[in-house]
């Protein structure tokens, strides 16, 4: 055939191919669907899934799979390290374990085609291809899923995961010496790729004595395994291997279904007092977490997070007994506030589900003490100074919440005791004889008499523990006393603080109670182990407070002059925190004016018929790309495959 019949051929043939798939090749990104579940928002996404199938001519079959990431997930992403230092770096976002269901749902469609890998790396693209394209710093996949956007970056970082879930081997390729700088992806198969881009010729790297296909992530082009930009040609490739990743571990994972909703599920948790009879270790201090899934299934993992200022992604895993029920002991050491979740992974039928985030103020622990007349001491480690008593004072602050005027505000808590109460340690009278010392000045020689004295000292020491010497007054120093304080702030909004003060603190606001604050003291109405609810309505006419118990019984209920010019403040005392902790949770802060309902967001819809008029002109462009690749590889020989993969 003459090559400007062969051309004719091309442009026929390109003309009729881009009618036909080019609306495929836009497949629409159906948005984020939110939906209210136990008051939190369940994240889903829905992508058009196409595979290409050489056995139904041509055809490429839709499927929908729909994707759900709980908050307590993305949060987790979201607090891990998002430092780059190296090109090698780039590794650690690639998290296979977290978007395991996506590869497994994919693997459903293509595990018995004959090109299974290929077919399943190009179906893992049509789905990538559909999030919208976004320059951002580099992100974890379940924040690019999450935020339904993302770069070549992040992009290749949320196929590669997916890709090396379905168990391909995989590398990311990062282009260099090119301006942007860009990122895609390289894939072992057995044998060359058939359903790259009729019109090209697939491209691959060679590394580690295997043959990688290039696989592009964004979704400009209806790119398959094989194909590669022409403006990368001349680019310098950096391979960045994945073996070696010590990321790929994830405390929970995505739900994912095939043409189906997810169906909902619920998780709960309580806390309570540990019981413990760990008398041996004066350091134990723990607390009980519980509670149930629905629908209530054995053998469930239930992943607890548990987040403060030392760790923001510590978690553990608990699993559900035959009555869909949970227990597990949380052991902690030190004071300050936790943030606790509990969240249930889904699966093919039910999503997961987030429990709500309770709020545990942990207070100073007690520790083995004894006095004498002169000194007062406390127990500590060996090999530690004085200063190791510093942290015994406990945390001042634990939460500060801006509120604003015009609301009602309303929270619940309980006192819950978390740790071993020890007595002061049992002592004995100890008669030391009388003496006489002879004391050398120069030449000159003194006896001194030194009378009979009686000390106190502990009948035992605890095994490696030494006593410490204290300022007299270091139990007035502890922050005690747990209260919560309600502040107005220049007259035009209000904060509550969650605080623990000590008995100097309580003292200054009892002497300035006529001027400064309102101080209410309910440490002697409340009881450990029993839910209380405060309630503060705050608007222009004042202030009024109320705590009652769960059973409405009131504690106290009173209006609060905190609007006054002399008062900006009420200081509502609730424990001596000293071995407890105090559970915080259901806090609604709610404008007393009318609100208004947020709207359902809509579906993004293209309309595949703007695409139309644009067909001739791209099928030029396309036919002049041929031109281009035939005269520089029409040499090129058939790819033998030889990979070891």
């Amino acid at each position: 055939m003459q090559f400007t019949q062969w051309k004719a051929s091309v442009f026929l043939i390109c003309v009729l191919f881009t009618a036909f798939i080019m609306p495929l090749t836009k497949a629409g990104n159906y948005g984020t669907m939110q939906n209210s579940q136990s008051s939190l928002l369940l994240n889903s996404h829905q992508y058009k899934l196409t595979t290409p199938q050489s056995d139904l001519n041509g055809g490429y079959p839709n499927q929908e799979l729909i994707v759900s990431i709980l908050p307590s997930l993305y949060n987790y992403f979201s607090n891990m390290s998002h430092t780059l230092d190296s090109d090698s770096d780039y590794a650690k976002f690639v998290t296979p374990q977290a978007v395991a269901p996506i590869a497994e749902m994919i693997e459903n469609i293509t595990r018995n085609l004959p090109h299974s890998d290929e077919q399943f790396a190009d179906t893992v693209l049509t789905m990538v291809h559909q999030i919208p394209y976004n320059i951002t710093s580099p992100k974890y996949p379940i924040e690019t899923l999450q935020d339904n956007s993302g770069d070549c970056v992040e992009l290749s970082l949320l196929a590669a995961s997916i890709m090396e879930a379905g168990g391909l081997d995989v590398i990311l390729i990062h282009y260099t010496g090119i301006n942007p700088g860009h990122m895609n992806i390289g894939i072992c198969l057995s044998e060359a790729p058939v359903f790259y881009n009729l019109l090209l010729f697939p491209n691959s790297f060679e590394y580690n004595n295997k043959t990688y296909w290039t696989a592009e992530a964004t979704g400009e082009e209806n790119w398959k395994v094989g194909d590669q930009s022409g403006a990368l040609l001349g680019a310098e490739a950096v391979i960045i291997p994945l073996e070696n990743n010590e990321s790929k571990s994830s405390p929970t994972q995505v739900s994912a279904s095939l043409e189906k909703q997810l169906l909902p599920s619920a998780v709960t948790i309580n806390l309570s007092q540990q019981q413990t009879n760990d008398s041996d270790n004066v350091n134990a201090r723990a607390l009980t977490i519980s509670g149930s899934v629905s629908p209530p299934i054995s053998g469930k993992n239930v992943t607890i997070y548990v987040n403060d200022k030392q760790d923001p992604n510590d978690y553990f895993t608990a699993v559900t007994n035959g009555a869909g029920e949970y227990i597990s002991t949380w052991n902690f050491s030190s004071t300050g506030a936790y943030y606790i979740t509990a969240s249930l992974n889904g699966d093919s039928n039910f999503a997961g589900a987030d429990s709500e985030t309770i709020a545990v103020f942990v207070g100073p622990q007690s520790y083995l003490q004894f006095q004498t007349p002169e000194y007062n001491y406390i127990f500590g480690q060996l090999g530690q100074g004085n200063y190791a008593t510093a942290p015994m004072q406990g945390v001042n602050n634990f939460l500060s919440i801006p509120i604003g005027t015009n609301v009602s505000l309303s929270y619940d808590f309980i006192i819950i005791h978390a740790g071993n109460t020890v007595s002061n340690v049992q002592t004995t009278n100890v008669t030391i004889p009388a003496s006489q010392e002879t004391i050398r000045s120069g030449k000159q020689t003194k006896i001194v008499s030194i009378p009979a004295k009686t000390i106190e000292i502990p009948i035992s020491v605890p095994p490696d523990l030494v006593p410490f010497r204290l300022e007299d007054d270091f139990n007035q120093s502890l922050n005690t006393q747990f209260c919560f304080i309600l502040q107005n702030n220049n007259g035009s909004s209000y904060s509550l603080d969650v605080k623990a003060l000590n008995d100097d603190d309580i003292s200054s606001l009892i002497q300035d109670n006529g001027t400064s604050a309102d101080f209410i003291n309910v440490t002697q109405n409340l009881k450990e182990n029993t839910w209380y609810q405060m309630t503060t309505i705050i608007s222009d006419a004042g202030v009024t407070s109320s705590l009652r118990n769960l059973n409405s019984t009131i504690i106290f209920d009173t209006p609060i002059s905190i609007n006054s010019e002399m008062k900006n403040k009420t200081v509502t005392l609730i424990t001596n925190n000293q071995n407890n902790a105090i559970v915080f949770k259901n806090l609604e802060i709610e404008s007393l004016n009318q609100t208004q309902l947020p709207q359902t967001p809509e579906k993004t819809i293209i309309d595949y018929a703007n695409i139309i008029p644009y067909i001739p002109t791209l099928s030029l462009i396309v036919t002049t790309f041929i031109e281009i690749f035939y005269y520089k590889r029409k040499k090129k020989t058939k790819f033998q495959s030889n990979s070891n993969c």
